[in-house]
């Protein structure tokens, strides 16, 4: 069962202006950056089949470089407007309640039983005190 299908061209059409477009020359270093056609499929399938983004298929550029281009785009307004474009050219993407979910998590409370201040700096310091008598 095929969860989702890339964008066709007319889509890809509706939606392509949102995109910086990179210059022909660059002064950046690296690797060039990823085509934003295939970040937003790799993106939309994550969004669609509601799986993470470490099973994101090879065919899609890397986990990593599709979770920071979702965040970006979801910070500046650029994925809800893709998914309204799409949307009224009959394009259903299901969300599954992921736009949001990278929200940082809250911190975890310290233990009670964690010992607070201890720092040990030699093997001698690991044994517990000799009891005065």
């Amino acid at each position: 069962m095929n969860v989702f299908d890339d964008l066709t061209d007319n889509e890809w059409a509706l939606v392509a202006a949102l995109f910086d477009v990179q210059p022909a020359t660059s002064e950046r270093r690296g690797r060039p950056r990823a085509e934003a056609r295939a970040v937003a499929n790799g993106v939309l399938w994550v969004l669609a089949s509601g799986e993470g983004w470490t099973r994101l298929p090879g065919r899609y550029p890397s986990p990593p470089t599709c979770r920071r281009r979702f965040e970006e785009w979801q910070a500046d307004g650029t994925l809800a407007e893709i998914v309204k474009r799409l949307g009224t050219n009959g394009r259903k993407i299901s969300l599954r309640g992921r736009i949001g979910a990278t929200a940082a998590k809250p911190p975890v409370p310290p233990s009670p039983e964690r010992i607070r201040g201890a720092f040990w700096t030699n093997p001698a310091s690991w044994c517990a005190p000799v009891a005065m008598a």
